[in-house]
């Protein structure tokens, strides 16, 4: 777990994070928030040529004592693709 860098105290890991957009949500009636991160491939769906990405979810760590949020990947996840 990561400490804090305000107060040096463990942080709290896997928070989900949810935002308001009413043209992106799911099925579910919720949204989430990715990272399209570059991967210079370039691919092609019906002759149409696009940069390969890797998809990933933004997780959040929030700090029990001062309250500071911070984003992050799963470095795993990042490592896989």
């Amino acid at each position: 777990m990561k400490k804090c860098s305000e107060c040096n105290i463990e942080m709290i890991d896997n928070c989900v994070v949810e935002g308001q957009h009413p043209f992106e949500l799911g099925s579910d009636g919720e949204s989430d928030i990715f990272v399209h991160i570059p991967t210079n491939e370039k691919g092609s769906f019906l002759g149409i040529k696009y940069d390969k990405t890797i998809n990933l979810l933004v997780k959040a760590r929030v700090c029990p004592k001062c309250g500071k949020v911070e984003l992050y990947v799963d470095s795993d996840e990042l490592l896989n693709n």
